[in-house]
């Protein structure tokens, strides 16, 4: 099915019709130059972006299980960049660093050893999965969790810990064969031929002790740790520091029910084995309940991939769910009163899917999750892995990014509780994180008003930085949280600043449904002051947006989300932006207004701005 709505001849014939604004009426004007991030070279599936301004989630990093740390020790050569690890191999852990979040530099292998015939080699020589590290600034090291498979024994995905002085590595197994014992509670520096010896000579680099954490896990309420063993197998290890308390915690994933369990650790080669608790048990929303209960678990027996936030007091623990090669395989979120719980995962009325493929609708992107979130210029963002291949799936994955916005909405029991929104996943443009790209949106701040409202809606939607992505996962809560403005006719939105402010681009998102979308946006205007003082109105008429990279392949009547009409223009001081959208025709979107939604809809405007 093609995927171009309207022919090339009507466009252009849109392009030139003349615009009766007669609110310009006496006023300068003079038409903006600017660029709208939709040209292709010969050949190519991917517009041209502006990459100081604006990002797209391409396949910049191929990586699965991504883990992201900042550097904060101002003594380090690296301080202020970040660094990105991921599951990249069997035998190590491959390393890139970042200035944006967003485009990556390889570095080189942080955790690598190359001859497997020495212990330390043979114990982590298949099965290298999920890195994640952390900084001591105390001990001035790096620590790094992960779980690997030893060769020549029956035993898999075995916790280790590694540490090192960089985080550009190289990390060294941590040996503890002076303080652990073996699961019959033999000390390992009593077993004479360990180094040779297949059931014992890994166990000294293991992240626990095999015999306290036996024992730890019987306490816990987990009996039979594994078909082939009675030392803990475990995968998706995640370091987290409680910035309240400097309180230290380990979170899992254990292959004994596809737990997620989480303990203190005294430091971070030392656990408190008394505080090993569960805090998750697939499709069931507390440990305690006695019978699953959570509806987009329904068919899942995966609970992984931990990553603990605290906001305003809580805790939210999210987590990944289904196979991770399904385009099922999403990030969801629990929230809790502590570090180590109790946790009850959120429902879909609560929004308790945090990133999905849409119920597996979405054509242009699958299986979203394991994820790290971070706060980065005081915004927050979520990185996470998605398939190479939407309709494959399978293991070959790659990075991306999006922003996480904090709403509060009305829990299960009618209290007013924050949850976690991401504007996301996205495959087209959005803008750089501020702090790369120097410029905030500053939508926000304006007076927005708007003309032809339709009864019910708001203004405040437009500004409110929510962007509408979902049309079926949490549907009740995005219904009620998560609104697009509406419209019964053209409308004129007007953002009115205090004061004038440096501009340099403008994005207006489309609806997430086509047929309440815009075709293109008929007219904006920046009431602007130039470097003399003099007053001028710049125009642009006929914004084009960008059809072809938002269209459905699979379906012409779907449009993609997130999706904006762009001006990127040298930067203006303006006090005023007014914006005139008019409803598509049915020649232009021949779905429009055919499936009773609104004549017309805008998810959010954004103005990168100072």
């Amino acid at each position: 099915m093609k995927r171009i709505l309207i022919s090339i001849g009507l466009a252009a014939a849109i392009a030139v019709t003349a615009f009766a604004a007669g609110c310009s009426e006496g006023k300068n004007l003079v038409k903006l130059s600017y660029y709208d991030e939709t040209s292709y070279t010969e050949g190519g599936t991917l517009s041209t972006i502006n990459e100081n301004l604006f990002y797209r989630n391409d396949r910049k990093v191929d990586v699965a299980d991504p883990c992201v740390v900042c550097v904060e020790d101002a003594d380090d050569p690296d301080f202020g960049s970040y660094f990105l690890y991921g599951t990249t191999g069997n035998t190590g852990f491959f390393c890139w660093k970042s200035n944006d979040l967003v485009n990556w530099e390889g570095v080189g292998y942080a955790f690598l050893y190359r001859d497997l015939t020495t212990p330390e080699g043979s114990a982590v020589s298949m099965d290298s999965w999920a890195p994640e590290v952390v900084y001591d600034a105390e001990e001035g090291k790096w620590y790094l969790f992960f779980s690997a498979s030893p060769a020549d024994t029956a035993y898999t995905y075995i916790p280790y810990v590694a540490e090192s002085d960089s985080p550009r590595g190289p990390f060294t197994l941590v040996d503890h064969i002076e303080t652990y014992r073996a699961p019959d509670g033999t000390p390992l520096k009593d077993i004479a031929d360990i180094e040779e010896n297949n059931e014992y000579y890994f166990q000294r680099y293991m992240t626990f002790d095999p015999y306290l954490m036996a024992d730890a896990m019987e306490q816990a309420g987990i009996a039979g740790l594994d078909d082939t063993s009675s030392l803990l197998r475990a995968i998706d290890f995640h370091p987290y520091v409680d910035e309240k308390t400097d309180e230290k915690y380990l979170y899992f994933n254990t292959s004994a029910g596809s737990y997620i369990m989480g303990m203190r650790m005294k430091n971070w080669l030392e656990p408190d084995y008394d505080s090993l608790t569960i805090l998750t048990k697939p499709g069931y929303s507390t440990p305690s309940s006695a019978e699953r209960d959570v509806a987009h678990e329904a068919n899942t027996s995966v609970n992984e991939a931990a990553w603990m936030t605290e906001h305003n007091g809580k805790y939210y623990l999210t987590y990944s769910v289904n196979s991770y090669q399904d385009k099922t395989y999403q990030v969801c979120q629990a929230v809790g009163d502590s570090p180590l719980g109790e946790f009850r995962k959120l429902s879909e009325a609560e929004g308790g899917i945090l990133l999905s493929a849409d119920a597996s609708l979405r054509d242009d992107v699958s299986g979203t999750g394991h994820s790290t979130i971070l706060t980065a210029g005081g915004n927050d963002y979520i990185v996470y892995h998605a398939h190479n291949s939407v309709a494959a799936g399978g293991s070959s994955r790659h990075v991306a990014i999006d922003e996480i916005k904090w709403i509060t909405i009305e829990d299960e029991e009618g209290n007013a509780l924050d949850i976690m929104y991401a504007n996301g996943p996205t495959t087209g443009v959005q803008p750089l994180p501020e702090f790369a790209s120097g410029y905030a949106n500053i939508a926000p701040e304006a007076e927005v008003s708007a003309t032809a409202l339709a009864e019910g809606s708001s203004a405040s939607y437009l500004t409110d930085g929510l962007l509408s992505v979902n049309r079926y996962a949490n549907y009740d809560m995005v219904e009620r949280y998560v609104r697009e403005a509406e419209f019964g006719e053209e409308t004129t939105i007007t953002l009115k600043f205090d004061g004038y402010r440096a501009m340099r681009a403008l994005m207006i998102y489309n609806s997430k449904n086509m047929d309440s979308a815009f075709f293109d946006i008929t007219r904006i205007e920046f009431d602007c002051r130039r470097e003399d003082g003099s007053l001028v109105t710049k125009y642009i008429d006929h914004l084009a947006f960008d059809w072809l990279a938002y269209t459905s392949v699979d379906d012409v009547d779907v449009i993609r989300p997130a999706a904006a009409a762009i001006a990127e223009f040298d930067e203006m001081e303006c006090d005023e932006i007014r914006i005139t959208v008019t409803p598509a025709t049915q020649e232009q979107i021949p779905v429009h207004g055919l499936n009773g939604l609104a004549e017309l809809a805008l998810s959010e405007i954004r103005v990168l701005g100072k």
